[in-house]
């Protein structure tokens, strides 16, 4: 394991993830929020989203270190490797979401999975950017 790619990739893949998701938290899902609003915390504590992007950071940097390479080499490699992430990670999870939480919507879960496996497939790509290792390495 390369732990100063890892470290690297971290932070960069940190900064731009809290960066999409200011962004998609300001401005692109506010409707969909809106439809949550009885079972959303109105006041939730910020440093924890700064971290828990930093973690899933780290933990992408770290999979795609450990099993990157058998998608390929490139931005389009990186993606696919994020988005299948992203899937694994969302598709069990808003669904059952759905399930557990009284008032959020279906077609949120739904959502919710596109956005976030969207958000996988983007670090997913600057991991491989970030990474110059061959497909066979």
């Amino acid at each position: 394991m390369n732990w100063r790619r890892i470290a690297v990739g971290t932070v960069v893949l940190g900064i731009v993830g809290n960066a999409i998701d200011w962004v998609l938290n300001t401005y692109v899902m506010t409707g969909v929020y809106a439809t949550m609003a009885d079972i959303m915390n109105p006041s939730p504590n910020m440093m924890w989203y700064v971290v828990g992007d930093v973690v899933a950071a780290f933990m992408l940097m770290l999979a795609w270190d450990m099993v990157g390479s058998k998608f390929g080499t490139g931005l389009a490699a990186g993606a696919k490797f994020g988005a299948a992430a992203g899937l694994f990670i969302t598709f069990p999870m808003f669904l059952f979401w759905q399930i557990n939480l009284r008032g959020m919507p279906y077609s949120t879960a739904w959502i919710m999975i596109g956005v976030v496996t969207l958000w996988y497939a983007v670090l997913g790509a600057i991991a491989a950017m970030l990474d110059r290792k061959t497909a066979t390495g």
